[in-house]
């Protein structure tokens, strides 16, 4: 029989056998996969940077990497890193990579390794700096054009380096000479630059283009500009054919523009009729200059005496001397003969409420001799008349009418054709 002792060692070994296989049976938890998330990229240079990310490790022995490249493709990594054990708060890691092109955005991502399996945090992306940047030239131009002279102007963005910027210009797209240079500065965003530009010819076009330089380069615009200077008349001459005319008759006016470059400028005939209180109105249109300057304008029906001018419509204006065109009062005159006495008789025009007629005949020699006078009569609203009755001489007597208007100066003397007063017959 067994004594207590070894009764009591068997019910141990018994209970221990029962307990070893509940043991085995009980569920452990499986590893877990740790968590990747990528962060920002810092110390961003032309061909560097610096990736972050942090890594839940969950369990066991973790290693990280990033993977990055020009396109989500990626192609590029970094060295596999082991995280230092201990602890189980997320853990922040980094990586520096070099060998990057400049101004070029990057995809990037955090991946992190575990024994339980692989974790890819989020794509994201950074661009490399760009660098030193040659200027940015736009809105080359010309302002203020004169017939000798222009006053340049463009817009330069330095991109951060010390920009100096000067124009080409010349008669044709390969300019050929250059102005001054001027200074943009060194700033970030465009700037206004002026140049002026003298020495040019008048009437003549121009070619320019604006060219800044820094230490990374050169620009010039990408468009050729063109203005064409200003014509340059400095006078002009005018001359009437005729300066009298008869009431109704018409005027040519002749002149020529001096100055340089002044082929093709238009020109305007202008008039201010009697007694010149009012401004002066253009007549018909405008004319331009010949290539030597001259130029003919034709002034219709002048019924008063009118002053003339001629003045150029070009932004240089210049006006020739005023002229007068002188208007004489017309004169009709028919001769009729009876047995005894002549008839001399016609009308006027314009009507001359004050005018004064005189008769005048021509001596043998060929002189004029005033022989009556007497007041014009009107004849209805436009005209007014007059009537002489002389005697018959031995001989033919020749005559001719003058009118005095006396109108303030409106109108200069008239005069009549020559008529003819037959000679009184001869007695039988």
């Amino acid at each position: 029989m067994l004594s207590v002792a070894v009764r009591r060692f068997l019910l141990i070994l018994a209970v221990l056998a029962a307990a070893v296989p509940a043991a085995a049976g009980a569920q452990i938890p499986a590893p877990t996969p740790p968590v990747a998330t990528t962060g920002a990229a810092e110390s961003i240079a032309q061909t560097g940077a610096t990736l972050t990310g942090t890594v839940d490790r969950n369990a066991g022995a973790t290693t990280y990497r990033f993977e990055y490249g020009t396109s989500t493709a990626y192609g590029l990594t970094t060295t596999e890193t082991a995280i230092p054990t201990g602890g189980s708060d997320p853990v922040t890691v980094k990586a520096p990579i070099t060998g990057l092109t400049r101004d070029t955005t990057y995809n990037y991502r955090l991946v992190a390794t575990n024994p339980a399996g692989i974790s890819r945090g989020p794509n994201r992306t950074f661009r490399t700096a760009p660098g030193p940047r040659p200027p940015a030239v736009t809105s080359t131009a010309a302002r203020d054009v004169s017939s000798r002279g222009a006053r340049l102007i463009t817009t330069v963005d330095p991109n951060g380096l010390e920009t100096s910027v000067r124009f080409q210009y010349g008669r044709t797209t390969s300019y050929g000479s250059f102005t001054s240079r001027v200074s943009a500065g060194a700033g970030e965003r465009g700037v206004p630059v002026f140049l002026p530009l003298a020495g040019l010819r008048p009437n003549t076009r121009y070619h320019v283009r604006a060219v800044a330089t820094n230490a990374a380069g050169t620009t010039r615009s990408s468009r050729d500009r063109s203005f064409v200077t200003l014509r340059e008349p400095t006078g002009v001459s005018i001359a009437l054919t005729p300066r009298r005319v008869i009431w109704g008759g018409g005027v040519t006016v002749l002149g020529r523009l001096a100055g340089s470059g002044v082929g093709g400028t238009p020109l305007a005939l202008e008039r201010q009729d009697f007694p010149f209180t009012a401004a002066f109105t253009q007549v018909g249109a405008t004319r331009t200059a010949s290539s030597s300057g001259s130029f003919r304008f034709e002034l219709p029906s002048v019924l008063a005496t009118t002053h003339v001018r001629v003045v150029t419509r070009s932004t240089i204006v210049v006006a020739s001397p005023i002229r007068t065109v002188s208007s004489a009062v017309r004169v009709g005159a028919r001769a009729r003969s009876t047995s005894r006495r002549g008839r001399i008789a016609g009308s006027i025009r314009p009507l001359v409420p004050q005018g004064r007629v005189s008769l005048q005949k021509r001596s043998p020699r060929g002189r004029w001799a005033v022989v009556r006078r007497k007041a014009a009569r009107p004849l209805g609203e436009t005209r007014s008349r007059y009537a002489f009755s002389v005697k018959r001489g031995r001989r033919a007597g020749r005559y001719r009418v003058v009118v005095l208007a006396r109108d303030g100066g409106a109108h200069v003397p008239g005069r009549s054709r020559v008529v003819r007063v037959k000679a009184r017959p001869k007695r039988r």
